[in-house]
């Protein structure tokens, strides 16, 4: 008789010999660590930004104006870090075809997003609020900060960072305009057309 081989790894097996799919060790969800599912508690999905964290905190305004302010400083800096910070990377490998019509209307959104991004940019120099927008929308902020954000939403009452709050709130005001309410602008359907 021959020596014996090779010993079979645990769990079901197929016909094959594969492991059977419902046989392995399949992860369950994530729920992440103590102090992740304390923040999610607090701050619902909106936890791992700045400008989350103030607008779950209801820091941003009333809810529509807040909605605004909240799209409008997301819209910001997910423009400035495609503009400014070059995320956008096309492999040298990739063989899809170029100047394609999808790509063509790519480059003119693209376009139209950094003509937006300078004007709002060149504002809000002008009216010296950038700084306090970047401090909402900065990457360097994820988990925790900036340090004025954090004492507020810890129930802090310090004047100056309710003034750094209100000056951060005009600039995103600045990014996301108020909506004005337009109400019926003809008297019959008839005159619309």
């Amino acid at each position: 008789m021959g020596r014996k081989g090779r010993p079979a790894k645990a769990g079901g097996r197929t016909k094959g010999g594969r492991l059977k799919r419902d046989s392995y060790a399949m992860p369950a969800f994530d729920k992440g660590s103590e102090w992740v599912q304390s923040m999610r508690e607090k701050y619902q999905t909106h936890y791992n930004t700045a400008l989350g964290r103030a607008y779950a905190a209801g820091l941003l305004g009333e809810d529509p104006i807040a909605n605004d302010r909240y799209i409008g400083g997301k819209r910001f800096a997910r423009v400035y870090n495609r503009v400014c910070q070059g995320e956008t990377y096309r492999s040298p490998l990739d063989r899809t075809p170029r100047g394609s019509e999808t790509e063509i209307e790519a480059f003119e959104d693209a376009r139209r997003d950094r003509d937006w991004l300078f004007a709002v940019m060149d504002t809000l120099d002008g009216e010296g609020l950038r700084p306090w927008l970047d401090q909402l929308i900065a990457r360097a902020h994820t988990d925790h900060g900036p340090p004025w954000l954090d004492r507020l939403l810890h129930g802090g009452k310090d004047p100056a960072d309710q003034m750094v709050l209100k000056a951060a709130l005009k600039a995103l005001d600045v990014v996301a305009p108020a909506r004005k309410d337009m109400g019926i602008r003809v008297e019959r359907w008839t005159d619309a057309a």
